[in-house]
């Protein structure tokens, strides 16, 4: 009966010692399950300290640019116009067959030098009255709404504004007496030269027809740009022809 015994009791201590070990086992397992986690996550945790610390802030340089943009404002703005803005050109002049047919000095050529009197009777040559750069010379007619908004336009539109820079006006009237162009300039507020015209011998040396006709001459003299009308356009252009005109060298 001993041996039975002894036998019972040490079966008992091996099955202890097997659940024992199934229990070191298991808890070792999950030990070493924690502690492979711990070392990942805590790698996880250096690697993103690690590149917040060393990788530049990229999402502050966008807020940096724009704010520096913003602050810059006349800087930005006379960047903006330069890109935005067309290049300063030469107005076309658009022509008819039928206009064109009546032009007798056109683009390119000399204006003939003409020797007139004044309303006072005082003769002069043309090319005695030119500006330093630039000379407008406008023929025109008092029976004409357009010539004389053009008058009352080309003092504050077009002589205030570019006199200091060497442009001067001067008005041609065609056919008519020297105290109806001269009431008419005073009307209007006309105080560059004002010419007569009266018999039309300078007129037809230039055109045949049209009025009221406006040429831009450089300082030689010659047609840089003309048009055969007064509109809101044509004094667009005009300015725009003497801006380009005085840009160049």
């Amino acid at each position: 009966m001993e041996p039975a015994g002894k036998d019972s009791a040490s079966v008992k201590i091996s099955s202890r010692n097997v659940f024992a070990l199934w229990g070191l086992l298991v808890v070792g397992s999950l030990a070493g399950c924690g502690g492979a986690e711990a070392p990942q996550s805590n790698r996880a945790s250096l690697a993103t300290e690690r590149d917040l610390l060393s990788t530049p802030r990229q999402d502050s340089e966008p807020a940096t640019a724009v704010r520096r943009n913003v602050s810059s404002d006349s800087r930005d703005a006379g960047e903006v116009s330069q890109a935005v803005l067309p290049r300063l050109a030469l107005p076309p002049i658009h022509l008819s067959n039928q206009h064109e047919a009546t032009c007798v000095v056109k683009q390119g050529d000399a204006l003939p030098d003409f020797e007139l009197q004044d309303a006072e009777g005082k003769s002069h040559r043309l090319s005695s009255l030119f500006g330093d750069r630039l000379t407008a010379v406008c023929f025109w007619s008092g029976k004409s709404p357009a010539a004389v908004q053009q008058l009352q336009d080309m003092g504050p539109e077009i002589l205030d504004a570019f006199a200091k820079q060497g442009l001067a006006v001067i008005a041609i009237n065609y056919g008519q007496s020297a105290a109806a162009a001269k009431r008419v300039a005073e009307q209007t507020g006309f105080t560059s030269p004002l010419l007569l015209d009266p018999q039309g011998a300078a007129f037809s040396q230039v055109a045949t027809r049209h009025l009221p006709r406006t040429y831009l001459l450089d300082r030689e003299g010659k047609v840089v740009w003309f048009d055969l009308e007064y509109s809101p356009s044509t004094r667009r252009h005009l300015r725009q022809a003497i801006e380009y005109t005085l840009s160049q060298p």
